[in-house]
């Protein structure tokens, strides 16, 4: 295969090098008796998987991977408020998503007090489309609310899938007690979300941050 050539993937279009590195982190998940639940992967997926892993792979220290953890964080909370500002969430999907909005706050803030506790100071806060596009795209194209769910379906993938990998790089006991915490409450995030969106609330085992 030429380089620069790419792949069709479900609905879209990925980069040959996207898709090899997707495929070893797949294998890589599959050896360890996870593995990803569907036959067809979404090319959204793709991204999501890479940008997420790749950020904390790039992360060596405690500090490090607490501000991508901030970074995180707050892209969630943008992407709560820019949904919830719209008309498409309904009935009881709003009052969800507000509670859902508050413990991702709650999840930044903890990180912000570890990070700043370690003497270091937190990253600039997220404040487009353009920054949450970086964990997970699409929030510009949401039009129904069965895209509102999907959309923070995928958003709070991507937020299990880095504590997942955080977990393998911290060092200090109480920040692993605090990332396991907080990665427990995003995939309870995950069954409310599958619940009113039809889906199989918890379609694994072990919540590993894939769809």
């Amino acid at each position: 295969m030429t380089a620069g050539a790419r792949i069709v993937i479900a609905d879209g279009n990925a980069d040959s090098a996207q898709v090899a590195a997707f495929e070893r982190d797949r294998r890589e998940l599959i050896r360890r008796g996870l593995g990803f639940g569907g036959a067809i992967v979404a090319a959204s997926a793709v991204p999501l998987l890479l940008a997420v892993r790749n950020a904390f792979a790039e992360s060596d220290t405690d500090g490090t991977i607490l501000e991508q953890a901030i970074t995180l964080e707050r892209v969630a909370v943008l992407a709560y408020d820019r949904l919830l500002a719209g008309d498409l969430p309904a009935g009881r999907i709003v009052q969800q998503m507000r509670v859902l909005r508050g413990h991702e706050q709650q999840h930044a803030d903890a990180m912000t007090k570890a990070l700043t506790d370690l003497g270091e100071t937190p990253p600039p806060a997220p404040s487009g489309v353009a920054d949450v596009d970086k964990v997970v795209k699409g929030l510009s194209d949401v039009r129904t609310q069965t895209d509102v769910l999907s959309f923070a379906i995928e958003l709070e993938t991507a937020l299990v899938a880095a504590y997942h990998d955080a977990h393998a790089k911290l060092v200090e006991a109480k920040l692993l007690q605090t990332a396991a915490s907080i990665m427990a409450d995003e995939g309870q995030h995950l069954v409310v979300l599958r619940q009113a969106a039809g889906r199989p609330p918890v379609p694994n085992a072990l919540e590993t941050g894939e769809q």
